[in-house]
């Protein structure tokens, strides 16, 4: 499921809907973008990892944990019943998983209530930038590099920082 979608960022901005089609194409240009520079999807996936248990606690390698699906440990071939989860931490209470092995199914990313307002508002503002860009480029203006504001690119680096 998609934290933000086009029709919402339609209904944000009123688009109209003459231009549907190249603004929902800026749209899905200015997700992958933000992505790439994330470093990690925003949309909610499952993930499958290995990890060793290290004074009792497992780091995943996805950050924004919606739903732990399943822990299984490898050298017992038994499920984990008890774990606290804060952010990339997974915390073991059974002191016998010391050093095992344990594979980890899990979800990960933002879910449509739980996406951040100036993430959002960070997306929606480079649309409106990239629009802007590509009307100038249609009327022929001189080809111009676009440069993310402050205000955006300060809000990328912090989710990014945050994904370390």
């Amino acid at each position: 499921m998609k934290p933000f979608t086009f029709e919402e960022l339609q209904k944000i901005l009123e688009l109209k809907d003459t231009e549907l089609t190249t603004d929902e194409l800026i749209f899905n240009s200015v997700i992958t973008s933000v992505e790439k520079q994330l470093g990690f999807s925003l949309e909610d996936k499952n993930y499958n990892e290995i990890q060793t248990v290290r004074d009792c606690v497992v780091y995943t390698d996805n950050d924004n944990i919606t739903e732990m699906v399943n822990i299984i440990d490898m050298n017992t071939k038994l499920r984990v019943p008890n774990c606290v989860i804060d952010g990339r931490r997974i915390f073991l209470l059974d002191t016998k998983l010391e050093g095992h092995v344990l594979f980890i199914n899990y979800n990960a990313g933002f879910m449509p209530l739980t996406f951040p307002a100036d993430l959002k508002e960070a997306i929606t503002k480079l649309f409106i930038i990239k629009k802007n860009d590509f009307i100038k480029k249609q009327n022929n203006a001189d080809s111009t590099t676009v440069e993310l504001p402050a205000d955006i690119q300060t809000v990328i680096n912090f989710y990014k920082r945050k994904s370390l």
